[in-house]
């Protein structure tokens, strides 16, 4: 169990994507909606956009949510930072402590390429 995987793309992937959908559906409808002359069309319209922006602040959510882990993790990421330093000092063997911190730091960059790719289409 020495090998963890770097990156788990499907998912973000599948966010980025249905993020990005509702971004080109939020443009297309506001379009419509200024250069729709009929009433009962326009307030249908104005449904969808206001469902497609409600998609929008999710992804926000998912951001701060996104932040909060990324803050957790920095604060995990140092005291394993300090047990190995410590540990080295020490003359002790830190091998599966050296490991995790491995891990945390591949997870951190996750984090970091999740933020990167939804922090845009949360705008």
């Amino acid at each position: 169990m020495d090998d963890f995987p770097s990156e788990n793309l499907s998912g973000v992937e599948q966010l980025k994507s249905s993020a990005v959908i509702a971004t080109q559906n939020v443009a297309r409808l506001r379009s419509q909606l200024e250069n729709e002359p009929d009433e009962f069309t326009r307030s249908r319209l104005l449904k969808l956009l206001l469902l497609e922006a409600e998609k929008s602040r999710l992804t926000s959510q998912q951001l701060d949510r996104i932040d909060c882990h990324m803050a957790e993790l920095g604060e995990l990421t140092y005291r394993q930072v300090e047990l190995v330093e410590k540990g080295n000092l020490q003359g002790r063997m830190v091998e599966r402590a050296a490991k995790l911190l491995a891990l945390l730091n591949d997870l951190m960059a996750n984090y970091q390429t999740l933020r990167r790719r939804i922090s845009p289409l949360a705008e």
